[in-house]
């Protein structure tokens, strides 16, 4: 061990590791003051930049929304003068130094590209020596090893303070720069490949909005088998065709950690169109509970709340019973093709006119008449078959993709548990 305080030489081994440097190297640990150059940023307000303006520029509060650990491409610029930026070499590591959540500040990005402006509330870490650390596998190891280390850190009640006085004190545990060299640039191809599918996906989500636009609005129209055309469509109240049936008031008090779900309206998730079960509660099975009781791919709505008008469709294997303030979509009609009505729920024109009903209350919440009350276009129901036929291979597809972004997403989680030491 060198006889330095900065650097302590040993044995830590990381639990995977490429092959080639088996036995090679050892991992030395180093402090933070004597490897980085501090700085912070300058000012630059939210109303000061904007993705049509000409500086590059990043903010804090982008570096833990808008990037992840390696920055290759800038989301907004400014027009301030630039005597009253500071700009970036492609070298630096930046943290914000602020946030209101002490773990945002440990969100470190690899900004990888020159003539950036930096804003101000970000601490920079640029290197003191060369050819020791690779920039991309310091800013992973510390979202990794050191996130939750800096979180304690900070200091302040609201917004959580750290600044660069306090990270010069952390250490960090490295092997060479080739090896680093070589850790990163695996781990940036998983995020590139995550990147590419998170694209895909949006974009299949938009090709979805568009043909839907184009099907609801009948300016695109399916075939018999035959090739002729279907009969006109019906204009109908969901009513005439679908009722919408409330749950039941289950005692909360008798909630329990196992059992047949219940389906509240804190289930009815609103970033995308299924169950959310991260609040599951559960109950005894009980008798008699038909007209409550939901299976897989039945449409919910809900009737109350922060998500009111929110719809979700029921995905789980196993049956579930519906709490109060949450509509199930039952048919009333043999005209109907079930999935057509999930399908046409979950477009823009269903949300438009839920949206209308919705400003008229005083309160958030909404009735089973408002919602039957609902105009909506009606095809016959072997053009229902197709379009929603169609449709539903569109959201196996998304559903597709969205597992392999999971999939990736666990496998890098995975990765670097085992690479960082």
């Amino acid at each position: 061990m060198e006889n330095n305080s900065s650097i302590e030489r040993g044995r830590n081994i990381p639990e995977l590791r490429f092959s080639e440097f088996d036995g090679v190297s050892n991992y030395n640990k180093f402090i933070f003051d004597d490897i980085f150059l501090f700085s912070t940023g300058k000012n630059i307000k939210q109303k000061e930049a904007s993705p049509d303006f000409e500086i590059p520029c990043v903010r804090y509060g982008e570096l833990y929304h808008m990037y992840n650990e390696v920055i290759t491409e800038v989301i907004n610029k400014t027009n301030l003068d630039q005597s009253e930026l500071t700009f970036s070499n492609g070298d630096e590591i930046l943290l914000p130094s602020a946030g209101e959540d002490p773990l945002d500040i440990g969100s470190a990005s690899a900004l990888t590209l020159s003539n950036v402006a930096i804003g101000r509330t970000i601490n920079i870490l640029k290197p003191k020596k060369d050819n020791l650390y690779s920039q991309i596998y310091v800013s992973y190891y510390i979202n990794q090893q050191l996130r939750k280390k800096i979180s304690t850190l900070a200091k302040g009640v609201s917004i959580s303070n750290v600044y660069n006085s306090d990270l010069k004190k952390l250490t960090i545990v490295l092997p060479t720069p080739t090896e680093q060299t070589k850790i990163a640039t695996f781990l940036t191809t998983i995020d590139k490949r995550i990147t590419l599918l998170e694209k895909k996906k949006i974009e299949l989500e938009q090709y979805k909005k568009g043909v839907m636009q184009k099907l609801f609005s009948q300016t695109l129209r399916f075939k018999k088998e035959d090739g002729s055309d279907f009969p006109d469509w019906e204009v109908k109240k969901l009513g005439e065709v679908c009722e919408v049936q409330g749950g039941f008031a289950f005692k909360s008090s008798n909630f329990k950690n196992a059992g047949i779900p219940i389906i509240r309206i804190s289930n009815i998730s609103n970033t995308n169109n299924f169950i959310d079960i991260s609040n599951m509660v559960f109950y005894d099975e009980i008798e008699n509970a038909e007209n409550y009781t939901i299976h897989k791919g039945d449409l919910l709505i809900a009737m109350s709340g922060a998500t009111t008008g929110k719809t979700s469709i029921y995905n789980l294997d196993e049956f579930s019973y519906v709490n109060q303030r949450v509509g199930l979509f039952k048919s009333i009609s043999i005209k109907l093709f079930y999935p057509f009505i999930t399908q046409y729920v979950l477009s823009f024109g269903f949300e438009k006119q839920l949206s209308l009903l919705l400003v008229a209350g005083a309160q958030p919440n909404i009735s089973s008449n408002d919602i039957e009350s609902i105009k909506i276009p009606f095809p016959n129901k072997e053009e229902q078959q197709k379009i929603a036929n169609f449709l539903s291979s569109i959201d196996k597809s998304i559903d597709n993709i969205a597992n392999q972004i999971d999939n990736s997403v666990v496998f890098k989680r995975g990765l670097l548990q085992k690479m960082f030491v």
